[in-house]
């Protein structure tokens, strides 16, 4: 009996083996068949940008970028900040952060650095103002956005958009009950647009919805799909950024691309799909008065400033 059951055992586990090597081979043939397709879609449509320059960032892992009033870009990333000159790129300062910076902001003379639990202030010349927070256990903050009267953050931690008033002190946040946001993986994006409106990038539901600052919906898009116009994976957009005119222009992982959409979502251009870029580093973006877009590649430690081709 025992011999028996020793048999069918083992004749269970030869089917089960069997069945997973079909699946995971057939499963791998569609992904593969999504990835191809995607660059079929993306070669359809001819870059519209141009990589103008590169700034290597010797000090550190880079992760991400905000532009300054003062005609500056500053850059953070593990255990650094540092800020550049926007004319030549050359170094104005870099200083040694307690923590790793994972997201930027700047609105006036102070930058707003987002670390997984706080948010840290500082001056135009990198000089500490203070540092605020924790606001929740658990947080996880990947992207922190700033106006003339509010901060905001992203929490993939507790999937929440937390506003700030200028003090620091919390003014409202959102995404609880109901897990409004759906965030696979610690990709969540959040700008303001204009003084009382939060985008807030949805990422499990490939969407970018437009909330009040209390959090009430006022519009939203995207689609999930494998063309240039939709968002395609687990979790779109990774990261985006409002040029001057109001246009948004998102970064994907998985299918590392930057693109340019309208404001209800319609595809505009393809700004760059690179081999330059590894599928799970998506790149950061910040955009500059002069609609230049800077991209912080962190596979690379390398900032990519974009022209539009005229």
């Amino acid at each position: 009996m025992n011999k028996k059951i020793a048999t069918y055992f083992s004749l269970a586990v030869i089917i089960l083996f069997i069945a997973y090597i079909v699946y995971d081979t057939t499963t791998g043939k569609q992904v593969n068949k999504l990835l191809v397709n995607a660059k079929e879609s993306a070669e359809a449509h001819k870059p519209a940008w141009t990589i103008a320059e590169t700034l290597t960032i010797p000090t550190g892992k880079l992760v991400a970028v905000a532009i300054g009033d003062n005609n500056t870009i500053i850059v953070g990333g593990e255990d650094f900040l540092a800020s550049y000159n926007l004319a030549d790129l050359s170094l104005r300062w870099n200083i040694t952060a307690e923590k790793s910076i994972i997201a930027l902001s700047v609105f006036g003379d102070t930058i707003y650095a987002a670390t997984e639990e706080t948010v840290s202030l500082f001056n135009l010349d990198g000089n500490f103002i203070e540092e605020w927070g924790p606001y929740d256990d658990g947080s996880f903050i990947t992207s922190i956005t700033s106006n003339n009267n509010y901060i905001a953050f992203a929490d993939a931690g507790n999937k929440m958009v937390f506003v700030l008033n200028k003090d620091g002190s919390l003014k409202y946040f959102f995404g609880q009950p109901r897990n409004q946001f759906i965030v696979p993986s610690p990709y969540f994006d959040v700008a303001f647009f204009g003084d009382d409106t939060l985008a807030v990038a949805n990422p499990g539901k490939r969407k970018i919805e437009f909330r009040t600052i209390s959090g009430e919906i006022i519009s939203s898009f995207g689609e999930e799909g494998i063309e240039l116009k939709d968002f395609c994976g687990c979790c779109n957009p990774a990261h985006f950024a409002f040029l001057p005119d109001g246009k948004i222009v998102t970064a994907e992982k998985g299918i590392n691309r930057i693109k340019v959409l309208d404001k209800k979502g319609e595809l505009i251009e393809l700004v760059e799909q690179s081999a330059l870029f590894k599928p799970s580093f998506p790149l950061d973006i910040a955009i500059s008065k002069e609609s230049k877009i800077y991209a912080a590649n962190g596979a690379d430690s390398i900032l990519y400033i974009f022209i539009r081709n005229l």
